[in-house]
């Protein structure tokens, strides 16, 4: 059957996808790079089991990830946390000097930039020209990023956007560097004694690209559009859920297939789109795309429940006012919740200082002055983090649709 079956389900849930083994941090050693063999292992094993936080990240922040973990005791280690290093708020800029490790701090910068990339549209909808403590875009960036910035400055927007870029782009020079390797670039790029903000840490990213990028060609990384999931609304369909998903997969395995076909000849990313589904080439890139590696990377990013029921996961409620979307507060967005999942279409509270009460009509997305009759708008999306999951029939039953009906996935092998 060119379905993904039950049993395939099953023989592949230990097993990610194989491309995922080949990342610019794990498809060679990095020239200057000399790992402990504990590092070693603890790299190759987060390739095959990240943590939840990073397993959604795309696939090159993945890569340098694991390629830090391999350089982790030449960066001074873990001093501040159990296992690796995790997002708790903003540091401060004396956190930062006087109590984290280099490699704590540049873990934390790469994982920072890594999900801006992710919840970069929620941070930028939010962002409204003003300081920090009226900012709803650098609040959120300081929670989910770990990293502040000045919001009242020109150019927030352009930096929000090419920051994660700027970050792949250096270390993609570094892979190529013969003699300092990436563990030169983990030095260089990034420094925990300076400016803390997400402007300066840019800042010194940039320095080093100027200063190594100049001396050698590189090769074009995929535009972020084609390997970066667009955000997509709650009531998006479980097909158009997984097309999204599937759309991202097919482009990172472009981009390592393209890699991986440089070794006899050169290719580049815009090249091998144009070859893998190309006769000649089509066979061997089915080899890292099909529907059960597809289906084991949905599996290993955690898109999929481990239960039988499909998890419900909670939403964040907003109210346009005139100013920006301003989230509700924690209580409020809790009733909202609750009554959004017991089918409540309209929920009636008292809202803001006064405590006045207001009507909100979770089906209309209205929020109801009922003296007034003034309306404003609501809207919901995932929190920060937190991830829509399908449960195994649904994901089976969407990848059928693509294999068997739209034809654009190649069934798993016989």
């Amino acid at each position: 059957s060119s379905s993904v079956s039950e049993a395939n389900s099953a023989s592949l849930r230990e097993s990610p996808a194989p491309w995922r083994f080949r990342g610019a941090g794990c498809s060679r050693p990095f020239m200057g790079a000399v790992c402990s063999g504990n590092d070693e292992r603890e790299a190759m094993g987060l390739l095959k089991e990240w943590p939840s936080e990073v397993a959604e990240l795309p696939s090159f922040f993945r890569d340098m990830l694991a390629d830090l973990v391999r350089n982790k005791r030449r960066l001074g280690g873990i001093r501040n946390f159990r296992h690796l290093p995790t997002i708790q708020g903003k540091s401060t800029g004396h956190e930062l000097k006087s109590g984290y490790t280099d490699f704590e701090y540049v873990y934390l910068t790469v994982l920072g930039f890594a999900r801006l990339r992710l919840h970069q549209e929620q941070i930028l909808t939010r962002c409204n020209g003003q300081v920090h403590s009226r900012n709803p875009g650098v609040q959120l960036l300081e929670s989910c990023c770990g990293m502040t910035m000045h919001g009242d400055r020109p150019g927030v927007i352009a930096l929000l956007r090419s920051a994660p870029d700027t970050l792949v782009q250096a270390y993609t020079t570094a892979t190529q560097d013969r003699r300092g390797g990436t563990l030169r670039f983990f030095r260089e790029a990034f420094d925990r004694t300076a400016d803390p903000c997400l402007e300066g840490r840019v800042g010194r990213i940039c320095e080093y690209l100027e200063k190594h990028a100049l001396s050698r060609g590189v090769a074009a990384v995929p535009p972020w559009e084609d390997v970066s999931v667009r955000p997509m609304p709650a009531s998006a369909s479980v097909e158009e859920f997984v097309g999204e998903h599937l759309r991202v997969f097919v482009n990172e395995c472009t981009w390592h297939w393209a890699e991986r076909a440089t070794r006899g000849r050169s290719m580049d990313y815009e090249e091998a789109k144009h070859l893998r589904f190309d006769g000649a080439h089509a066979n061997d890139f089915a080899r890292i795309c099909n529907a059960a590696t597809f289906a084991a990377h949905m599996r290993a990013a955690g898109l999929v429940a481990d239960g039988r029921a499909r998890s419900q996961e909670r939403l964040l409620w907003e109210v346009q006012t005139d100013a920006a979307w301003q989230p509700f507060d924690p209580g409020v967005n809790a009733i909202l919740e609750e009554a959004r999942l017991a089918g409540r279409p309209v929920v009636e509270c008292a809202l803001g200082p006064k405590g006045w009460r207001y009507v909100l009509d979770l089906q209309r997305r209205v929020q109801r002055n009922p003296k007034t009759g003034t309306e404003r708008a609501l809207r919901c999306a995932p929190a920060p983090g937190k991830r829509r999951r399908l449960s195994p029939q649904e994901l089976n039953a969407a990848i059928r649709v693509f294999v068997e009906d739209l034809v654009t996935l190649p069934p798993a092998p016989s």
